[in-house]
């Protein structure tokens, strides 16, 4: 007896190919299902292989892309940092002169409310 799949020789009676899992036995429906699983299997593993391949070779490119891309772009960075530094410096010029003056209407607003609690009192009494 011989394997349809792998044409190795077989014992008699065997259900399974012992080589590549091919199924020889059972019924024919059986059969199509097991191995119709056993091709997806084994088409999915030959993708795999192709894509890991194809990824090997465009690296090489990707990496020159990247290393391109980073050349023409650091000259923009550098000519932008002391605007960046200059903005960053006012906006933190603004935030802390917006906390104080939170902080002013704060105490006011308190003082505020003091003044208007006394008055409630005397006038309760």
């Amino acid at each position: 007896m011989e394997c349809p799949n792998c044409r190795r020789s077989l014992e008699k009676g065997a259900t399974y190919c012992a080589y590549c899992g091919w199924r020889i036995g059972g019924g024919t429906l059986d059969r199509a299902a097991t191995n119709l699983v056993a091709v997806g299997k084994e088409a999915a593993q030959t993708g795999l292989r192709i894509l890991e391949k194809a990824g090997r070779a465009i690296e090489p490119v990707v990496e020159k892309g990247v290393k391109t891309v980073a050349d023409a772009t650091r000259p923009v960075v550098e000519k932008a940092k002391p605007h960046l530094e200059k903005a960053s410096k006012t906006i933190e010029r603004a935030v802390e002169k917006g906390a104080r003056a939170t902080k002013k209407v704060a105490h006011k607003s308190a003082e505020v409310a003091e003044r208007a609690a006394r008055k409630l009192k005397e006038k309760a009494r």
